[in-house]
């Protein structure tokens, strides 16, 4: 099929643009359950305004009646091709980190900025603007085209484990939530959590086992010497009352050497005044400045990289330890080569390995239809001829469903704003994306 490509930007792009301003002006977080609300009320406004416009654009939609979901269909295949984005968004976190408000939505110096915007709400919209052209120019798919919503990407995924109890599998897809060209392998993920007892001070905060904890609450003895030391390391602190607050620097879980962990420099400092605490003589030795648990695992490696651990969230008092991991694993190993060795080494300083949770590698042949498709579409639209799939440490989307991948949006990781402060994607990339997924679903869906 061929692409007015002029059209397309003129005619579909700016009203694009315009929508995509509106919805990251939702705060969609998720929240406390409510009535026809389980993921929060936010989510639910996101969910209630991707349907609705769905319909404006003369889509037929689907919005559970529960809203864990919903969906914008294209085609009368029997057939599902799903096209798999996410409406919500990781908590904005410190405010005065942001050069902007979050959730305003500003175009600046060529850039879209807010929360959002790039994960994933910005290229989700793209892909429903693509559809919306493919539509209007008659476009007949081979398969039934699903864009589907998804509200708790960010957490435990438990909006999409809802539409495939009650939908069913979709034969094929993608996810624009992930890296072009496009994703060929991606490390399986454990989330656990170190869990131990009583400690001698407090320390809270993180939002997300996938984001690195970047702000926390210091409460305890040695809280000057604590506090010293930090500040002879670079770190920003500051006294609120009798709470030392450590600020850091927020960076996506598959990246945390971008950021600079509040939690592990804490506790790590902590190791260095006094021995007595079992959680920060484990941080000192395995996971501060260690991303890889290197120690433990020193040969883990293959064509996906190494082992990549990150802290999100740390919860200590004078009644439990709670410390979570988010690691990413090499495809060629599985969740016992991580699970026995780290429970074994936890042991010998009384903690324990709980919660444990493993979503699979994903492996599609470079040489299948589908990575060959989207390979073609790229290098077209983009000249970058020399272009490979990619192999990732990140997990994405793509896992929550059999023969998906990620296709996209991110062209340079090396810049990603995902889950960062001041989060921004560039006007000229998403009309890139518009191109190159207008131009890839009919090579996609056509068999």
């Amino acid at each position: 099929m061929e692409i007015d490509v002029i059209k397309l930007q003129e005619e579909y792009f700016s009203e694009a643009l315009e929508k995509i301003q509106e919805i990251i002006q939702i705060p969609s977080v998720r929240s406390a359950a409510q009535p026809k609300a389980p993921f929060g009320l936010g989510t639910k406004a996101v969910l209630d305004y991707a349907i609705n416009l769905g319909k404006e654009l003369g889509f037929k939609t689907y919005q559970d009646p529960e809203n864990r979901y919903g969906y914008v269909e294209y085609g009368a295949g029997v057939e599902i091709f799903a096209i798999l984005g996410h409406l919500d968004v990781v908590p904005a976190g410190d405010l005065n980190k942001w050069d902007f408000e979050p959730f305003q939505a500003q175009i600046k110096d060529g850039k879209l900025l807010g929360r959002g915007s790039f994960d994933d709400k910005g290229p989700t919209l793209i892909n429903l603007y693509a559809l919306k052209y493919l539509k209007d120019h008659k476009y007949q798919p081979d398969y039934c085209i699903r864009l589907i919503f998804g509200l708790t990407e960010e957490t435990d995924w438990a909006s999409i484990k809802a539409y495939m109890a009650i939908e069913g599998t979709p034969t094929l897809g993608y996810t624009p939530d992930g890296e072009f060209p496009v994703v060929y392998a991606e490390k399986g993920i454990i989330k656990a959590d170190i869990i131990g007892g009583s400690e001698k001070f407090s320390l809270l905060g993180g939002e997300a086992y996938n984001c690195v904890a970047d702000v926390v609450r210091y409460q305890g003895p040695h809280l000057t010497e604590i506090k010293t030391k930090l500040e002879q390391k670079q770190i920003e602190t500051m006294m609120e009352d009798d709470c030392l607050i450590v600020k850091g620097k927020a960076s996506h879980g598959s990246l945390p050497e971008r950021g600079v962990n509040a939690a592990l420099v804490t506790l790590a400092t902590y190791a260095e005044v006094k021995t007595d605490s079992p959680i920060a003589n484990f941080v000192k030795k395995h996971l501060y400045n260690d991303f890889h648990f290197s120690q433990l695992f020193p040969t883990m490696k293959d064509e996906t990289g190494l082992l990549i651990v990150n802290n999100g969230i740390v919860e200590i008092n004078a009644e439990k330890t709670r410390l979570t991991l988010n690691m990413r694993v090499p495809i060629s190993y599985q969740l016992k080569d991580v699970e026995g060795p780290l429970g074994k080494e936890l042991k010998n300083y009384h903690l324990e390995l709980r919660n444990i949770s493993w979503e699979k590698p994903i492996h599609m042949p470079i040489d299948s239809p589908m990575i060959k498709n989207i390979m073609q579409v790229y290098q077209d639209v983009t000249g970058v001829k020399e272009a490979k799939p990619v192999a990732i440490g990140g997990g994405t989307y793509a896992k929550a469903m059999p023969n998906c991948v990620a296709f996209g949006a991110e062209f340079d990781i090396n810049e990603s704003t995902m889950h960062a402060y001041n989060e921004y994607v560039k006007i000229s990339d998403l009309q890139k994306m518009l191109e190159i997924y207008t131009k890839a679903i009919p090579l996609l869906t056509t068999k």
